[in-house]
């Protein structure tokens, strides 16, 4: 990863590449840790079914979280939404910035795989009525994608590999 920042915008701002890039891949992981845990918490209370349809919340885009069921269950769905946007632009700046740091862009297109496939299984949760096997997959997904996001974000915290090194490596 190269540490320089970007061009300076009419305020006069100064943008370090490197600091957004970890931060938005430890919030990737923090998020997946909260998705997890609020995943649990929906499993644990039995609100696998409080918002029966998928991707709306009884047919709406804001469910009344009057029901704590329901509120449990929108919360979980919220903080996958963020943790699949946190991954999609990681990614995305991988790409763009980092394109010659493959282990990053490799990484991060792997942890963006891995959480859409989850959100496809996470709907498959729903649509199956919670059929048994597809949790469990649905749970292994859920702990890849927190492991990916928190490899994809201990990686952005190690200098950036330079070709001699990698050469005098072999």
């Amino acid at each position: 990863m190269d540490a320089e920042p970007l061009p300076r915008d009419e305020v006069g701002v100064r943008l370090d590449r490197r600091k957004i890039f970890r931060l938005l891949a430890v919030a990737a992981a923090v998020s997946a840790y909260g998705t997890i845990v609020l995943g649990g918490t929906v499993r644990g209370m039995g609100a696998g079914l409080a918002c029966p349809d998928w991707p709306l919340c009884h047919g709406s885009i804001v469910p009344d979280l009057a029901d704590p069921l329901v509120a449990v269950e929108y919360a979980h769905r919220l903080v996958a939404s963020v943790t699949g946007a946190s991954l999609l632009v990681t990614m995305v700046l991988a790409l763009l910035w980092y394109r010659s740091e493959r282990r990053l862009v490799i990484l991060s297109f792997m942890s963006f795989a891995i959480v859409a496939t989850q959100v496809a299984i996470g709907a498959l949760t729903i649509t199956s009525s919670l059929d048994w096997v597809v949790v469990t997959v649905h749970l292994a997904l859920g702990t890849a994608t927190f492991a990916s996001a928190l490899i994809v974000a201990l990686v952005s915290l190690w200098p950036p590999q330079t070709p001699t090194a990698v050469a005098s490596s072999m």
